[in-house]
């Protein structure tokens, strides 16, 4: 039996219009914000080449910043996660335009020498058999006839993926199914209902998020999943706790599977255990009964709440903070 279809409606336009993604700003808008936030103090060139941006943040970051921090204002009613969206947008916007941030050299510097990645997360967006269940009515046949394909796996397409980053809702994964009829729950290797990552997410559901999978080295060690350069959370990896994954054309990548949160604030790990299908597939939960090692608590001293200056034009979503006994700048 396939997985039941929970939206029964049919595809309105709000959706139709999200995959219409050709939005221009004029270029004034652009040099003021980008003046706002330091652009203007560096020079565009650097000898006979354009200067790096690799200390910079990139405007469509700061732009869709702006706008979450401001939507909540025009709403009638804000969820309690919009209204802390729009809260942590203003903070993380507060630090940049204030130049309170750390570049990617700076932090390097200030990490001890482990093995630290950092998690370049992208919006919330619903995998799997989540897609199925949310997706509206007639939403494949806006399926373009060429896109990106993602790696899927098996129990899902490239067709379902496009659906589930450009039309179907993710901002929350209550009501959905974890265990359905046509996944076998002991060959579903993602358990986990959403990628990516929103700025209200709690700690739990970053990690369910953002465990995998990642092509990186299995030696690392420390994992930081960020969105518009801020750092909320800092999750060490358990021993052996990496699991290779293959994938077609041989590009096998990792998925966490065991951790540990390092709760700086309160001192303390806590042990990120089994997806719990009672709970949309987030970790069991369960403080350790080791304290956080100095390592844990210096990297997360570090990271924890940082804002870092990612680069205008970094691309790549698995970006090394630190490498253990190996200096990157």
């Amino acid at each position: 039996m396939p997985t039941p279809r929970k939206n029964k409606r049919e595809l309105n336009a709000a959706e139709l219009i999200g995959t219409h993604n050709r939005l221009t700003f004029s270029p004034d808008l652009l040099r003021e914000i980008a003046t706002e936030i330091g652009y203007d103090e560096h020079p565009a060139f650097d000898g006979g080449a354009l200067a790096s941006t690799a200390n910079f943040f990139d405007i469509t970051d700061v732009i869709e910043l702006l706008v979450r921090a401001k939507l909540a204002d025009f709403r009638l009613l804000n969820t309690a996660a919009q209204a802390q969206e729009a809260q942590v947008a203003s903070g993380v916007l507060k630090k940049i335009f204030a130049g309170d941030y750390m570049t990617r050299e700076q932090v390097h510097n200030k990490l001890p020498s482990e093995s630290v990645v950092l998690f370049k997360m992208g919006p919330p967006r619903l995998w799997g058999y989540a897609v199925r269940q949310r997706a509206p009515r007639r939403a494949a046949e806006i399926i373009p006839s060429s896109f990106h394909r993602d790696l899927t796996g098996p129990y899902t397409d490239a067709e379902e993926a496009w659906l589930g980053a450009n039309v179907v809702d993710a901002s929350n994964v209550e009501g959905l199914s974890t265990i359905v009829d046509d996944v076998p729950v002991d060959e579903d290797r993602y358990q986990r209902l959403r990628l990516g990552m929103s700025l209200s997410d709690s700690y739990d559901q970053v990690w369910s998020s953002a465990r995998g999978h990642w092509r990186l080295s299995p030696e690392t060690r420390y994992i930081i999943p960020s969105r518009y350069g801020w750092c909320p959370y800092v999750f060490r990896i358990a021993d052996g706790g990496w699991r290779r994954d293959e994938f077609d054309g041989g590009a096998d990548r990792f998925m966490a599977t065991r951790g540990f949160y390092v709760d700086y604030e309160n001192n303390r790990l806590i042990e990120l255990g089994e997806p719990d299908p009672n709970n949309a597939w987030r970790p069991r939960l369960r403080v350790a009964d080791q304290p956080p090692t100095e390592r844990d608590m210096e990297v997360a001293g570090v990271l924890n709440g940082s804002v870092i200056a990612l680069g205008a034009q970094q691309r790549n979503p698995v970006i090394r903070l630190r490498q253990r006994g190996r200096r990157l700048f």
